[in-house]
């Protein structure tokens, strides 16, 4: 279902940083996307950015780091 991979993070211009979008998804001619930490990008464009936001915000920031914090301390205690 999902797809993973690791991505160059290129200069683009003075102030901005471009990270290509695998070929495999379906893009649309914008994409949208809300940001902290983590992205969430629609590359369709076709959910707003105001709702990919509050999604982030609700979802799955307060989710992830609790859930990554526990990940590398389990990790960290393997390794002793």
């Amino acid at each position: 279902m999902g797809l993973k991979d690791k991505r160059t993070i290129l200069k683009l211009g003075v102030y901005s940083h471009a990270v290509i979008i695998p070929s495999k998804l379906k893009v649309g001619t914008e994409a949208t996307l809300a940001a902290n930490r983590l992205i969430i990008l629609d590359p369709r464009g076709e959910i707003s950015e105001d709702d990919l936001l509050e999604f982030l915000e609700t979802y799955i920031e307060p989710k992830f780091w609790p859930w990554f914090m526990k990940k590398k301390e389990t990790h960290r205690n393997e390794q002793r």
